[in-house]
This record gives structure tokens, C-alpha cells and sequence, in this order.
């Protein structure tokens, strides 16, 4: 065989090796976001929890006030 039959071969070999590599890259990149957007998202939940407690503090203390005649 003569060197210009092997080019062909290595081409696809090199885009092969190029597309493994930026497919396993873009796994990661999913993999990773996907676990930090998990943690985002129970932080946010802790927050939601706590403006719900506020509310309902809020609440509380306006139904004191308008029972005080504070109003």
C-alpha cells in the first residue's frame, strides 16, 4: 500500500478520537451542571420555606395589631 491510501484512514481516526473526546467532555459538562443545579434548587427550596414561615408570621402579626386597634 502507498502512503496516500494510509491518510484517509488516520483522517478518520484523528476525528474519530476528536469526537470521543468532545462527546466525554459534554457528558461531563451535563453531569456537572446537573449536580450543582441540584444544589441550587434545594437552596432556593430552604429560602421558599423560610419566606413561607415569614408570611405566616406576618400574618399573625397583623391580625394581632388589627385585634389591638393598632390599625
Amino acid at each position: 500500500m502507498s502512503a496516500v491510501s494510509w491518510v484517509p484512514l488516520i483522517a478518520w481516526l484523528a476525528a474519530l478520537l476528536v469526537a470521543a473526546v468532545v462527546l466525554g467532555f459534554c457528558g461531563y459538562e451535563i453531569i456537572w451542571k446537573a449536580k450543582r443545579l441540584r444544589g441550587d434548587v434545594q437552596a432556593l427550596q430552604g429560602m421558599a420555606d423560610q419566606i413561607a414561615d415569614l408570611r405566616g408570621q406576618l400574618a399573625a402579626a397583623q391580625e394581632r395589631m388589627a385585634a389591638a386597634g393598632l390599625r
